[in-house]
């Protein structure tokens, strides 16, 4: 379904599945899937938690293939958070904060990319957001900052995201020193991961704060060789508190990470936010900034750059039946 807006449109191409969970007490659990799931692995995995009682699995882990389970863990939860009439962050551990700091978002747009970019950061600054994460490319990024903040003002902090084509550390720390003067939140992968030597060496170098987007094992060695300042993390809802729960005990502050999700996932990252102490980084959550429509009945209320965490019962939030309808390519198909 195609429902980005100012998203790469890429990312529309690849296709996501709604899951709507039926209970024989009329209760329903939605879900959203990754981007890019085989159509036959859900329907492979579906049948593996029919008949069983929601309240009784083990929330932390569906026993289900890695990347169904993160639908089906929206499902279980929505169902469990209805059925006991509290919202998801409570089954999470309880809340931190109610209300989630979070970014704009935009991609590189190739040709006129500072102009392009600084007009997507006005519109956020209009709408509350004070910080903007971007797609970087090394040849264009200082002068799309400083196209940002004559745009949106000097406020509008920038997470600059290369996704490792600075390359070097000697790049990096070049474009960091020509940066220093804008509002710069961090350098989110700025050289290849792998190395981990090379984060070190640049935060000995440059004033900028260091992020790596990782997940698992890849956090404890970051830890480990102290490469990183902040980490964008993510997973399942558990998944994301455990990771997060290893940087806490590093004193790292995290942020969750997105595949510019749509609004059921998004409000799984709301809550899990919500429930994970050091989530104090702006989450890569934007409601329906980026995307024409994301299958809400009501988007995820974000208001000067936080988003609010639902307090009814389950997600806290409905499908939009009408829209997905409307966005939905070929046929629904259901698991008896």
């Amino acid at each position: 379904m195609d429902v980005l807006n100012r998203g790469e449109n890429a990312l529309a191409s690849i296709p996501k599945f709604i899951v709507q969970v039926y209970t024989d007490e009329g209760i329903v659990g939605i879900g959203e899937t990754p981007r890019g799931i085989p159509e036959e692995h859900m329907q492979n995995a579906a049948p593996l938690l029919l008949g069983k009682n929601p309240l009784e699995v083990n929330l932390q882990n569906l026993g289900l293939p890695h990347g169904m389970d993160t639908a089906f863990e929206h499902v279980v939860h929505d169902i469990v958070g209805k059925a006991l009439k509290i919202p998801v962050y409570k089954l999470l551990g309880g809340a931190y904060r109610s209300d989630i700091p979070v970014s704009a978002w935009s991609p590189h747009h190739g040709e006129g990319n500072p102009e392009k970019t600084a007009a997507i950061a006005k519109l956020a600054a209009e709408r509350g957001f004070n910080v903007i994460k971007l797609k970087a490319r090394p040849w264009d990024i200082v002068e799309t900052a400083q196209a940002i903040e004559e745009a949106a003002g000097s406020d509008m902090g920038i997470v600059v995201d290369p996704n490792t084509v600075f390359g070097l550390p000697s790049v990096a720390v070049k474009l960091a020193r020509k940066l220093e003067k804008h509002n710069i939140v961090c350098f989110e992968d700025p050289v290849p991961k792998e190395n981990l030597k090379w984060y070190v060496l640049m935060r000995r170098k440059i004033d900028i704060p260091l992020a790596l987007h990782i997940f698992g094992a890849d956090i404890i060695n970051a830890v480990k060789e102290e490469a990183c300042d902040y980490i964008n993390t993510g997973g399942t809802m558990h998944e994301f508190k455990k990771y997060a729960g290893i940087s806490e005990v590093a004193g790292i502050p995290v942020w969750h990470g997105s595949g510019v999700d749509l609004g059921i996932m998004e409000a799984s990252y709301v809550h899990a936010c919500a429930a994970t102490r050091n989530a104090t980084l702006t989450s890569d959550i934007f409601s329906e900034f980026c995307r024409v429509d994301d299958l809400l009945a009501e988007p995820i209320k974000i208001k000067n750059g936080f988003a609010k965490v639902p307090q009814k019962p389950g997600l806290g939030v409905e499908l939009d039946e009408k829209a997905l309808r409307r966005y939905q390519a070929g046929k629904t198909r259901v698991v008896a």
